[in-house]
């Protein structure tokens, strides 16, 4: 979408996804209400309904570590400003010799399947919500399908490679900040 991984690594979903994003760029609330042909506030409502959607489905996957998949679909910024709806899943893994746990989210532009002005009709309600999540069908299963069975020891291995880097990171920066 634009990021260099710079920009989004050791970073909260919320710093790089979704409506907080959104928000906080100049002009892109208004941006999504002109392309989904609803008030600025109905926006602002619908936003807030999808990161609150976003954050349940976070805290069930954070409660079952390895065994739910974390499912949202939501509003998105690239870097350039275009907005598109994403498609985010996310696994929570632990770390099995420093026993902490990271996740890794997934994401996928399905702008395609789900027009920008779906997904906000969508967020009026939780039985429109999860009739939009369930039109996905057997495509989103099967992709929550893989990620569980992730098991495979090599994709888990780099995952794992890849998380001790960034906590490499964090631990190499809390010293050095300490020394200073």
């Amino acid at each position: 979408y634009g990021y260099l991984a710079a920009d989004i690594v050791g970073k909260k979903c919320g710093e790089v996804i979704g409506g907080p994003v959104i928000k906080a760029k100049s002009g892109a609330l208004a941006q999504l209400a002109r392309k989904a042909g609803v008030s600025l506030h109905e926006a602002d409502a619908r936003l807030g309904f999808l990161t609150a959607k976003a954050a349940e489905a976070c805290r069930v996957m954070m409660a079952n570590p390895g065994t739910r998949v974390g499912v949202s679909i939501l509003v998105n910024r690239k870097k350039n400003g275009v907005l598109f709806v994403n498609e985010c899943l996310v696994l929570c893994l632990r770390l099995p010799f420093v026993n902490r746990s990271y996740c890794v989210g997934f994401q996928r532009d399905i702008s395609k399947e789900v027009p920008l002005h779906a997904l906000l009709s969508a967020a009026t309600s939780d039985s429109a919500y999860s009739a939009l999540i369930d039109s996905l069908g057997a495509a989103l299963d099967a992709r929550r399908r893989t990620l569980l069975g992730v098991g495979g020891v090599n994709v888990v291995r780099c995952l794992h490679e890849k998380a001790m880097d960034v906590f490499s990171q964090d631990i190499w920066q809390s010293v050095c900040s300490d020394m200073l």
